[in-house]
């Protein structure tokens, strides 16, 4: 739930809007009864039914307070306005006169009670009290249905990856059989045949920064109230490496005569759905004519899925496009002639090395996606040490074996393995042979392109690497090293710089502020300003007046 929330013993904190046209009236209200010893915590006010209409759209209060007869919009037509949008605020009318039209309008806006004046602030607060009790025990009533429903909601994607798991270990489970009768809670018929799907996903964490299981339980939400895949009766989890797994009713093949068209569409539902940051890389294995045929099916998925790393995952790849696949191992030699090349500056030759052993790996085509990422490691962290031992690069935390390999598992192709492994050997040449003028004028075009798109939304590293033509992990580092903070940090300090000069602008609301400087909403912009502010922007715009 947005926003932030006020609890008092468990509750939800209670608003109270009290509207009078007489000022006189409004203040004895507000300020001769002590609200906070009854539950009210936050009370309003407003001169007549227009202006409390405005208030009340905004603030929703729980309780009114208010007056009939006021200048602009008297208090039945602001209640019955209000009314459209808030059923559950309770009202409490105010007047001097005791008129039966007045009346049965209240009845009919289902006021909660309807006082005379001048006001007894003992029956006031007596009428607010008994409000308060009715508010909060349907505050308590909502709090539990919502608790309910968002329980069975969360619970649900997790029944479902929980059971992908037992059908791709373990099938044969007493358990398995009974639970997939539940056709509502585990979609698939509990009879075969079933078509397997494995999809490896890579995404950048400067695009997507949460970690992996939380990326996990966002897709696993948005797939389960997906109206395709649910009309589908498909089902969707994770394996424990986090690898989608989806299984579909239904025998499926490579060819249009065996349903390759729905597959395809599943796809393109499925790249829709994970969205433009995420890079998916499908393989569809050999048809489980049972449960138990599973477990099969779902490995031959994931040679299929570890064959899109050798293309551009477009399409689906289909178990039957897996052949004769041969193991690629670190070349020891090869590592040792190639740090032999760093150190007489052959670059072409090191380059051409690298450029032979992506076209040896293609050949090979091993399914072993770690194995073939850690030959491409050695020959990478054999850059990396030939440039701290001749002093062309400084040992840092970006240059040191975990990082490099956090970066490896993230890259989808061995196209983008080899191009990531030759970027290093740029750094590498650009270490050896960059004056400090050079480096200075390329510093100078990096900063500027920061100042002048910071706030745009769709901002991020990979934009300013891109715009710079050089990779992320090379941009890190060559600004760390010239301007010693990280990127990251020089592009926090503008942002809350230019956070700090359009909150000195005392006309622009606080979402007109974040909207300015590119952030989704003013929630989070209210965050990342305390985070790094130690203050929110209304605390600072406080001690600016």
């Amino acid at each position: 739930m947005k926003g932030a929330i006020s609890l008092i013993g468990g509750l939800k904190a209670i608003k109270l809007l009290i509207v009078d046209d007489e000022t006189r009236t409004r203040e004895l209200l507000r300020n001769h009864i002590h609200w906070q010893s009854i539950g009210i915590v936050e009370v309003q006010t407003a001169r007549n039914g227009l202006l409390a209409l405005e208030i009340a759209m905004q603030w929703k209060p729980d309780i009114i307070l208010c007056d009939v007869l006021m200048p602009k919009m008297n208090g039945i037509d602001f209640a019955r306005k209000y009314r459209e949008h808030d059923v559950d605020c309770k009202i409490i009318f105010l007047s001097g006169f005791s008129d039966k039209e007045y009346l049965m309008s209240a009845i009919h806006l289902k006021a909660q009670t309807y006082l005379e004046k001048p006001v007894n602030l003992d029956e006031v607060r007596s009428a607010v009290e008994s409000a308060i009790q009715l508010r909060s025990i349907e505050l308590v009533k909502q709090t539990e249905e919502t608790k309910m429903l968002e329980d069975y909601d969360r619970s649900l994607p997790v029944l479902r990856r929980e059971m992908v798991r037992k059908l791709i270990t373990d099938p044969s489970s007493k358990h398995v059989a009974p639970a997939l009768r539940s056709q509502d809670t585990f979609l698939l018929p509990s009879e075969g045949p079933y078509t397997v799907a494995a999809a490896m996903l890579f995404w950048n964490p400067s695009d997507l920064p949460q970690e992996p299981a939380l990326v996990q339980e966002l897709l696993l939400d948005a797939f389960n109230q997906n109206t395709f895949f649910i009309s589908q009766k498909i089902l969707c989890g994770f394996n424990a490496h986090h690898l989608m797994v989806l299984i579909i009713p239904g025998s499926y093949g490579s060819t249009y005569r065996e349903g390759r068209e729905f597959i395809e569409e599943v796809t393109s539902e499925l790249k829709t759905l994970v969205g433009d940051l995420i890079n998916l890389r499908l393989g569809i294995g050999k048809p489980a004519h049972s449960i138990t045929d599973i477990p099969n099916a779902y490995k031959s998925a994931l040679l299929a899925s570890s064959l899109q790393f050798y293309g551009n995952a477009a399409k689906p790849m289909f178990f039957d496009a897996v052949g004769n696949n041969q193991p690629i191992e670190t070349d020891w030699t090869k590592i040792r002639i190639l740090r032999e090349k760093l150190k007489d500056k052959d670059i072409a030759g090191t380059r051409a090395m690298i450029q032979d052993w992506t076209l040896y790996a293609h050949k090979q085509l091993d399914l072993n996606i770690i194995r073939l990422k850690d030959t491409y490691f050695q020959f990478l962290f054999t850059i990396v040490e030939t440039a701290i031992l001749l002093g062309y690069a400084e040992q840092t935390e970006d240059m040191e074996r975990g990082y490099i390999w956090k970066e490896m598992e993230r890259i989808p192709s061995l196209e983008a393995l080899k191009r990531y492994v030759l970027e290093f050997l740029d750094l590498y040449v650009r270490s050896m042979t960059e004056k400090d003028s050079i480096g200075m004028g390329k510093m100078r075009e990096i900063i500027k392109y920061i100042r002048l798109h910071c706030n745009e939304r769709s901002f991020t590293i990979r934009v300013i690497a891109d715009h710079c033509k050089l990779s992320e992990t090379y941009l890190s580092s060559y600004f760390k090293k010239q301007q010693g903070i990280t990127i990251k940090e020089y592009i926090t300090e503008l942002r809350l710089n230019n956070a700090k000069e359009l909150l000195r602008n005392m006309d622009l609301k606080l979402y007109e502020v974040a909207d300015q400087l590119g952030f989704e909403d003013a929630n989070y912009f209210t965050t990342f300003f305390k985070r790094y502010e130690g203050s929110t922007p209304s605390e600072y715009r406080e001690r600016l007046t």
